[in-house]
């Protein structure tokens, strides 16, 4: 599929071309539609390329978000950079545009998120718990629930502090699997989907993987937000 990303986040400038030749593998490339309230407006395309081997992959997230919705557009333009097998977050960027204008910039140091927000209002820095069991899954964003990979073979629930930049919001959640689930992506039945729960917080969700770990549906319920992919290619 022909997915069309914005330009890369300047962290993502500095990969080295020896390290571009030969060793990038495509994760994951495709597109979500989005429903608020049963209604279509909008689409999220994205693609994640990991980069190196095993322990020492990096893995570079990086989407385009357009959204009509009724208090106006919403354009988000996110990328990131996450680290080994556990898919840590080293850096993490998003252009907000449309009726909501900010530039965020998220960088780690030790165990602490270190947040930079500057919109019309000025220029905000704040601090977040990182380390094990944090993950970041910004508000509007579908693809990112990609780095729920790292927990899904866990077995009984995983509890997580869950970072959302753009609300400038860090909960403690609790991942469960529910159980597997027939769901058509594309026309495509998918026999074996895996839903899980991520419980906690101001907005409970379900997340629905394949067997590949690829985000098929997320659901939201306290927003009427649904989001489909497109297709399994």
């Amino acid at each position: 599929m022909n997915v069309r990303l914005l330009a890369p986040a300047l962290f993502l400038l500095a990969l080295h071309p020896a390290q571009s030749r030969g060793q990038n593998v495509s994760v994951d490339e495709n597109a979500f539609r989005i429903y608020v309230r049963g209604e279509l407006v909008g689409r999220e395309e994205f693609s994640i390329m990991q980069i190196g081997p095993g322990g020492q992959q990096r893995i570079i997230l990086r989407g385009s978000v357009e959204l009509n919705l009724a208090e106006g557009r919403l354009n988000l333009a996110p990328a990131m950079e996450v680290q080994g097998r556990t898919l840590a977050v080293s850096d993490y960027q998003v252009k907000v545009s449309g009726t909501e204008t900010a530039d965020i910039v998220v960088s780690v140091s030790g165990d602490r998120y270190l947040a930079r927000v500057v919109s019309l209002s000025g220029e905000q820095l704040r601090e977040f718990r990182a380390g094990p069991g944090s993950v970041l899954l910004d508000d509007g964003v579908v693809h990112h629930y990609y780095l729920l990979n790292s927990f899904l073979e866990e077995g009984s629930p995983v509890s997580l502090t869950v970072l959302a930049p753009r609300a400038g919001r860090q909960q403690r959640m609790t991942l469960s699997l529910v159980g597997s689930e027939e769901i058509r992506v594309g026309g495509v039945l998918v026999p074996d989907a895996r839903r899980f729960h991520l419980d906690g917080g101001d907005h409970p969700r379900d997340i629905w993987f394949d067997s590949r770990g690829r985000v098929l549906r997320l659901e939201i319920p306290s927003q009427s937000f649904v989001a489909e992919r497109e297709t399994l290619t």
